[in-house]
């Protein structure tokens, strides 16, 4: 009993290591392979400081065979290519008839088959990415043909039946803010239009079969009861915009000339639009702000005695430092530029939850446009967990941290903050091909979804390189990364 209560507090002890401070980690490990959630009966877990994860479910997902001889305590693993048995317990796997050494040895918890999961990602042409947001492994195969070691499918509108449309349930006016419902997830589009200013709103695979009922055809309907004392909008109307893809449009008619700001409400179905007026006299925008929201991410060569790309995390030694690199960069190519460094878990002590720090570096970002109007660009610096050739590049015999592209679909203008990225990736990579991993498109189920874009169409979250790059292979990235910016901000794009 006494070694079982000794066991069950080192397993205890080392995953509360693997995790930043004051972490509130959830009670199982996530798996999702080629973003689909994987559900097994025995969840990943932490052992000896190697996520361990079940490979029977992985397989079958792949395509593969396994067999597990209970007799000789041997799993056997086979697919179109490959071959691997695992002995339990054993110090080594086989792969195709060559013995490969083994991390951390297979085992088997309620007779499901666990293995390393770096050795699941090198040997079965997987590419494998620790999602510390969604506290889950992320598998993807590599022959997707999309660039990147998290390949993304079509970032567009599920396709649904029409009987699976969500249904308009409300449109809403308060003070500043129009909020739009319906019964289920949607994906609107949000513009403005001149000559007569107009906000259009466009609500694709949306039906009238909720609670507000479809106008006549050819005709508009009206949002009653809407305060005429109402310093923006005049009127808000409606329509089928597209009756064969069930388009509906909402259109509000403008007392004045305003900006809007997309809000992250949490919920797929409520769209809540802030508006604001635009001012006589605008603030001329082009300054620049810089932040971290998981500034703890640190690599593995910068921390002594840091093995588990897991652990690599640290309160002085991190991703503020490419913040701080990149801002001194800008500055001294005469951009005004901001940057905080925040750590959120020093900043909100025992209420920190890793959750939710898209959270709290959203507050740091309205803080900062109350401060500063004039801010137009917003990068918030990461790094990855791929293997270090995945995010390594050798550029005419210097090693560089490969920059990666992330873009939150959860963002109904999502299109636009794609576009700032890959402006800014086909400069960095019209002088360093090779340097940008490419763009990867997340919604909800594999991370946040937003990401703080909807504060700016010129808004881009980078990963820069990842556990095992050093600091220096890092600012080398953040020097070219900085030309780039800077060409953007002095064409005024």
């Amino acid at each position: 009993m006494r070694k079982l209560i000794l066991a069950l507090f080192s397993l205890l002890f080392l995953v509360t290591l693997a995790l930043p401070a004051t972490y509130a980690a959830p009670a199982t490990i996530g798996l999702f392979l080629d973003g689909k959630k994987l559900k097994s009966t025995v969840a990943p877990r932490l052992i000896n400081q190697t996520t361990m994860v079940p490979i029977r479910v992985i397989a079958e997902g792949l395509g593969a065979n396994v067999i597990w001889n209970k007799k000789s305590q041997i799993t056997t693993l086979s697919g179109d290519k490959t071959t691997i048995t695992l002995p339990i317990n054993g110090a080594y796997a086989i792969l195709n008839g060559k013995t490969m050494p083994l991390k951390q040895p297979a085992i088997v918890i309620n007779g499901v088959t666990l293995l390393p999961i770096r050795f699941v990602a090198e040997n079965l042409g997987l590419i494998v990415k620790w999602d510390a947001s969604a506290y889950a492994v992320s598998l993807w195969r590599t022959n997707s043909g999309v660039s990147g070691s998290d390949p993304a499918a079509d970032p567009s509108v599920p396709i649904l039946p029409p009987d699976q449309y969500p249904a308009l349930q409300s449109i809403q006016l308060e003070n500043n803010l129009l909020t739009i419902a319906t019964d289920g997830s949607f994906s609107p589009s949000v513009s403005t239009l001149t000559n007569p200013d107009r906000l259009v709103v466009d609500l694709p695979g949306v039906t009238f079969k909720g609670a507000i009922s479809e106008p006549a055809e050819n005709t508009m309907g009206k949002v009653s009861n809407l305060s005429q004392s109402n310093p923006y909008i005049s009127g808000i109307r409606y329509m089928m915009k597209d009756s064969e893809s069930s388009a509906i449009q909402v259109v509000a008619d403008l007392k004045q000339k305003v900006t809007f700001q997309i809000e992250n409400t949490g919920a797929p179905s409520k769209l809540v639009i802030r508006i604001n007026s635009a001012t006589a006299n605008p603030v001329s925008k082009s300054a620049i702000y810089i932040y971290q929201s998981h500034n703890r991410e640190s690599w593995i060569p910068e921390l002594p005695g840091v093995t588990n790309p897991d652990l690599a995390f640290n309160a002085t030694t991190n991703v503020s430092m490419l913040g701080a690199r990149l801002a001194g960069i800008l500055q001294a190519m005469g951009a005004e530029v901001y940057h905080t460094s925040y750590d959120y878990a020093s900043i909100y002590g025992s209420q920190f939850s890793y959750g939710k720090s898209y959270v709290y570096s959203g507050k740091t970002i309205t803080n900062q446009l109350a401060l500063h109007p004039q801010i137009k660009y917003m990068f918030d610096l990461h790094r990855d967990t791929s293997p270090r050739i995945e995010t390594t590049a050798n550029i005419r015999g210097t090693n560089y941290a490969k920059l990666y592209f992330v873009i939150g679909l959860e963002n109904p203008n999502w299109k636009q903050n794609a576009a700032f990225a890959t402006k800014l990736q086909a400069l960095v990579t019209a002088k360093y091909p090779g340097l940008s991993r490419g763009i990867y498109y997340k919604d909800k189920s594999v991370g946040n979804g937003w990401y703080n874009q909807n504060y700016s169409p010129n808004s881009a979250l980078i990963e820069v390189g990842g556990t095992a790059n050093t600091l220096a292979e890092s600012n080398r990235t953040m020097d070219i990364l900085a030309q780039a910016i800077n060409q953007i901000r002095l064409s005024g794009q």
